[in-house]
């Protein structure tokens, strides 16, 4: 008869999302990997299964975490499509060492996952957890692979040129920013000669709302982004932005808007940025 599983052991031992394996158990852990990994250098091995599927008590609901693999190297200035969450398929991210160590730097591929029977946790400790800025990262550049919003092709043509100066509003306004929406008139691919008509949507973090700066501050960003936009008629119409406070918007107004991706900006410095969830109400 097989032992009885102890769900309490678990959560007693520490096991969460971003719990960096022990070698003993990295070494059992690596027997499951798909069989084409090449293991040559050094690997650190993340839980990323969400804290409550982690130490869920029933294992037939929950039978196996998820495991990600990290390449471990020495800090280097990563490609900036590689920082925080922009890549949809590769992620650097830079984390403290363990004692007085240098920091390290974490290279992950989102192909290299894979499932661990979760009852092989029980009789282990996890060598460390990742930051909660860095699990929250990795967290979300993970989930963005299935739930990133998509914008027609001929759309997107028509202003990925500015990008740069694009990012460049996002950053000088970052402090106030919380989330970019955007919302179309079609998801047709247009042809040329036909406008695409969009609507931004800007959110602010509601402690800011209302301070002695907020009517100077939304008022330059509208300027800033109505400016920006307004650059690429005739391709594209902005018919208007609206720049609110969270606790203003509601989800009915987020059901005709998709998130128009830039969270990489909100990691870099902090910022809040608004849940990943908001995402699922895209048709």
């Amino acid at each position: 008869m097989a032992p009885l599983f102890d769900a309490a052991r678990l959560a007693e031992s520490g096991w969460r999302q971003g719990c960096v394996l022990a070698d003993e158990l990295a070494a059992v852990a690596r027997q499951h990997a798909p069989p084409w990994l090449d293991w040559s250098g050094t690997w650190w091995l993340v839980i990323t299964s969400h804290d409550c599927d982690v130490v869920n008590p029933s294992l037939e609901k929950e039978p196996a975490v998820e495991v990600l693999r990290a390449s471990v190297g020495t800090p280097v200035a990563p490609s900036t499509q590689e920082l925080w969450g922009r890549h949809p398929r590769t992620l650097k991210l830079e984390v403290d060492a363990e004692g007085d160590a240098a920091a390290v730097l974490l290279s992950l591929s989102v192909h290299d996952r894979w499932l661990l029977p979760r009852e092989l946790l029980t009789d282990h400790v996890p060598r460390r957890v990742l930051p909660s800025r860095s699990r929250r990262l990795v967290a979300e550049w993970l989930a963005k692979r299935y739930i990133r919003a998509a914008f027609p092709t001929a759309f997107d043509h028509r202003w990925r040129s500015a990008m740069d100066k694009w990012l460049k509003i996002l950053r000088r306004h970052s402090a106030w920013i919380q989330g970019v929406y955007l919302r179309l008139n079609t998801l047709d691919e247009l042809p040329d000669g036909e406008p695409y008509h969009c609507h931004v949507l800007v959110a602010v973090p509601h402690a800011l709302r209302g301070g002695p700066d907020w009517s100077k501050q939304r008022d330059l960003i509208e300027r800033d982004v109505e400016a920006f936009w307004h650059r690429h008629r005739p391709q594209v119409e902005c018919d208007g932005v609206m720049v609110s406070g969270t606790d203003e918007i509601t989800l009915a107004d987020l059901e005709v808007y998709q998130r128009f991706d830039a969270d990489w900006v909100s990691f870099s410095d902090d910022t809040p940025s608004m849940p990943v969830v908001t995402d699922l109400l895209q048709a």
